[in-house]
């Protein structure tokens, strides 16, 4: 009885499944739902990288949609090594968008967060007409910023300088309905992640501006994106990694970004 199941049952990759004339089962790749630009109805950044790294492996991909639990850990324990009681699925073989940080891989032993494949920040988009120019955040003590509920750059608004920014910062529960508030001129400015706010400026003609911004204090303005699969599952992460790091090589990934005019900014060297 082997160790292993999907698409690692085999040694190595597609060999033995050919050797038997047995198709080699796919990659089964997990991506969030309802997650624009990443993944939405199949498609995104996530689905073409999942879908690229299927093929760089030589295997057929197989991507599925999960909805996000109440934090990270218990995304990896539902789709990578546990599942969830009421889905009963088969588990995921990858998971895409893992943050690629230290503290989270110590905190969930069963998996391996590794492979990085690009870097997140956190940048201002701005009504150039309102605020022409943008150095620090004092000026949203008099304009209102928008911001997504409850994520690192909510909490630094509400309490960064004393609050003073407190009464000037609008909540939203995603950031598309920030942005199109940022539109629609009912906020002059929208803080968030970088690809999701580029994305909601897709369309727009002008008027616009998106860049990073001095936080003082904030600890985490930047972090790296991977991916994670089960950690008793050494053979895979290894093919899983040298087919990222081509990918990484050769141009794919920065191009699924750029071909959606997205910007593309490389994981951290290391």
């Amino acid at each position: 009885m082997t160790l292993w199941s999907g698409p690692l049952a085999r040694a190595p990759l597609c060999m033995a499944a050919a050797e038997e004339g047995k198709e080699a089962a796919p990659l089964r790749v997990a991506v969030y739902t309802d997650f624009a630009p990443f993944s939405d109805h199949d498609q995104g950044i996530d689905v073409d990288v999942g879908s690229a790294l299927a093929a760089k492996m030589g295997l057929k991909v197989e991507v599925v949609s999960f909805k996000d639990a109440d934090d990270v850990q218990a995304d990896l324990r539902n789709i990578l090594w546990k599942g969830h009681y009421m889905w009963h699925i088969k588990l995921a073989d990858v998971m895409m968008h893992v943050p690629a940080d230290e503290r989270l891989a110590k905190q969930v032993e069963q998996v391996r967060i590794f492979a990085p494949y690009f870097r997140q920040r956190i940048v201002v988009a701005r009504n150039r007409n309102r605020i022409p120019q943008l150095v620090t955040l004092q000026v949203f003590t008099s304009e209102k910023i928008a911001v997504q509920f409850d994520t690192v750059e909510d909490h630094y608004l509400m309490n960064a300088f004393g609050g003073i920014l407190r009464e000037n910062v609008v909540h939203f529960a995603t950031i598309p309905e920030a942005m199109a508030a940022l539109r629609k001129n009912e906020v002059a400015a929208v803080i968030g992640r970088q690809t999701l706010i580029e994305a909601g400026l897709k369309g727009t003609t002008g008027g616009f501006e998106v860049a990073p911004v001095a936080m003082p204090g904030l600890s985490l303005s930047g972090w790296d994106i991977g991916l994670a699969v089960k950690a008793d599952r050494p053979e895979l992460a290894s093919a899983v990694e040298q087919a990222m790091a081509e990918l990484l090589k050769d141009g794919t990934v920065e191009r699924i970004f750029t071909k959606r005019g997205l910007s593309y900014l490389p994981p951290a060297a290391k």
